[in-house]
């Protein structure tokens, strides 16, 4: 009879504890798939402030907050005096301020600029005296002597600069007349400025 009754509850037992360890079991599969959900929403979350940072990052940079520019001419060119030197192509305008249309870097952002000019000339006798104008005043020249071989000078310098002012390459030739600028693919010819440090 004892024995019986014993075995009853030993069976009794055994049920109690199989419900208990599937409500156990239960509540931790509730609790890994919460940890779960909080996991991806975590990363979820990560994802959009990465992205929103490399889109600020982008918006800055597209923004107007910098300024910087390549120009390459591509052609061959026979600038009188006065004439401004043409490019092409830009590498970089970033900001766009320098204009493709009339050649002219026109500054936005007050600050302190640096600009950097190089110019070839062919196998030729002409004379080609490329000076940089601020504003239309001469501030410095690259000139390249009357000789037969091919020949390239650069020179570069550092400007404050100050809203609406302009910037440019203008022939200004020794002895008057054409020089000839020599220009390919390969693109010899460049003009590059950028702010280095930018007024507040």
């Amino acid at each position: 009879m004892f024995g019986v009754l014993f075995s009853s509850h030993k069976i009794y037992c055994a049920n109690v504890n199989m419900r208990f360890l599937k409500v156990c079991f239960r509540h931790i599969s509730v609790i890994n798939f919460q940890v779960f959900q909080m996991l991806n929403t975590f990363c979820a979350i990560s994802v959009l402030i990465f992205s929103h940072n490399i889109y600020s990052a982008h918006s800055d940079l597209c923004s107007c907050k910098y300024s910087a520019f390549t120009a390459v001419a591509t052609a061959i060119q026979l600038p009188n005096n006065g004439d401004v030197i043409a490019f092409q192509e830009t590498i970089t305008n970033v900001g766009d301020d320098f204009d493709l249309s009339t050649n002219i870097f026109t500054c936005r952002l007050s600050g302190l600029y640096v600009f950097s000019w190089s110019i070839r000339k062919g196998g030729d006798t002409t004379q080609p005296d490329i000076e940089l104008q601020k504003n239309g005043v001469r501030v410095a020249s690259v000139y390249l002597l009357n000789q037969q071989d091919p020949e390239q000078n650069s020179n570069t310098i550092t400007l404050e600069l100050q809203p609406t002012d302009q910037v440019k390459l203008v022939a200004n030739n020794y002895g008057g007349g054409a020089s000839r600028i020599y220009n390919d693919d390969r693109r010899y010819t460049t003009f590059t400025g950028y702010v280095l440090y930018r007024e507040e």
